[in-house]
């Protein structure tokens, strides 16, 4: 089954922020042993969005009518980082639990699409921090998960640890990885001499699933603070190097694409939000030549703008030719900015016709995120999921054209209609 690439680009948008502010380490984490393995056009009106909080009681509703989750699952206190899926049954999720004082990774394993879970070995690492980061460059650390199979994955960020053994046993090896896809049989990685926002050079390598061999890649250099990020969707490689919004200059993000599977490259250029102040903040890709950008404003749209407006609305760009031309923007609606008028952005693509977006602002204070679907590319949306809380909201993306997840905290909500309805499964 060819997997849709459908990853987003708002952790490497944070990263950039936060690099500006400050590139200095965070204070090293203790580490934790893991635990060891275990046996075992748009719809808009047929229904109104669920709703959800970060920590419901394992009998709260699911997220839509006649779907119900399942029961509290096999890692207590379980908070996600990141989902791998190998196929529409086959996924992994990467997280943390409690270990004494400290958070440890944490890595489950589902055979039935996410309706239950089983506890898996994890890697000997340490955790994000508080802040959502590994900041601690001398002590090994990991934030996200590929599979290339369900034997082969990859733990990485900054630190890259490999199973082959389907996530029972882990090892590390040596480098720093900020971004990792597989496909077809081969893994792709963003590689540095370091990790974290430094403005270190990136150096793009190739290998095959489970091998230590890695062999560089012709890519060109992407100089940004932040180390570029990577999308895949066979052999389509986008790398994007994200902007500062926050800065003086510019936002634009520095894309180039591959089409042959890094073999060859277009000449690093600008995003195509265009406008006196528009970048790109998020990318996704689908088959089979879908480039899909989500462009927001840097700057205030307007002085008289109601409060928590002032920056305007984020917008689509879809291309089908792999990014050589965009349609026209597409707005995206304005559901759930933050007090200071700014949102951030998740994006997924199953077709250039069917797009996920999650919307997250802070409101009175407390975060909440809107999984918002477009069924025609963009020019009308449903809002289909509400989530509110202080844990990550990640958007996994979409398996094939009409199985996708989205993931917060202890639960996922899995949809197999393309994002109209969803049922939640807690970890």
């Amino acid at each position: 089954m060819t997997k849709l690439s459908a990853r987003t680009a708002g952790r490497g948008r944070a990263r950039a922020a936060a690099a500006v502010a400050s590139v200095a380490a965070a204070a090293a984490l203790a580490a934790c042993s893991p635990a060891g393995p275990v046996s075992h056009s748009s719809d808009s009106s047929s229904s109104q969005p669920a709703t959800a909080t970060s920590a419901p009681s394992s009998t709260a509703p699911a997220a839509s009518a006649g779907t119900p989750g399942t029961q509290a699952g096999p890692a207590a206190g379980f908070q996600l980082l990141s989902m791998s899926f190998v196929s529409d049954q086959r996924g992994f999720a990467l997280g943390t639990t409690g270990c004494g004082r400290e958070r440890c990774p944490a890595l489950l394993g589902t055979t039935d699409g996410g309706q239950t879970w089983a506890r898996l070995g994890a890697p000997d690492a340490t955790a994000p921090g508080p802040d959502g980061r590994c900041s601690a460059q001398e002590v090994p650390c990991v934030d996200q998960v590929r599979f290339a199979t369900p034997l082969i994955g990859y733990a990485y960020d900054p630190s890259l640890y490999v199973t082959t053994d389907g996530g029972r046993h882990w090892q590390l090896r040596i480098g720093n990885v900020s971004s990792l896809e597989a496909a077809g049989g081969t893994v792709v990685r963003v590689a540095s001499d370091y990790p974290g926002c430094g403005g270190s050079q990136q150096e793009i390598d190739v290998a095959q699933a489970g091998s230590g061999t890695w062999v560089p890649l012709p890519a060109p250099n992407l100089a940004e603070i932040c180390p570029p990020v990577l999308y895949r969707q066979g052999q389509e490689l986008v790398l994007a190097a994200y902007g500062n919004p926050a800065g003086g200059v510019r936002a634009n993000a520095a894309i180039s694409r591959s089409d042959n599977g890094g073999r060859t490259w277009t000449a690093a250029a600008p995003d195509d939000c265009g406008g006196r102040d528009g970048y790109a903040s998020a990318v996704a890709l689908a088959p089979p030549d879908v480039l899909v950008l989500l462009c927001q404003h840097q700057l205030p749209s307007s002085s008289t703008a109601p409060a928590g407006e002032e920056f305007g609305p984020a917008w689509v760009r879809v291309s089908t030719d792999g990014g050589a031309s965009f349609g026209p923007d597409q707005t995206v609606p304005f559901r759930a900015a933050s007090a200071d008028g700014f949102a951030t952005y998740q994006l997924a693509a199953a077709s250039s016709g069917r797009l996920l977006v999650v919307e997250t602002g802070a409101g009175q204070g407390q975060p909440t995120s809107q999984v918002l679907l477009s069924e025609d590319g963009g020019h009308s949306w449903s809002a289909r999921l509400s989530l509110t809380g202080a844990a990550r909201v990640v958007l996994v993306g979409y398996e094939d054209p009409l199985t996708g997840r989205v993931a917060q905290g202890d639960m996922v909500w899995t949809t197999g209609d393309g994002g109209r309805t969803w049922r939640r499964d807690l970890f």
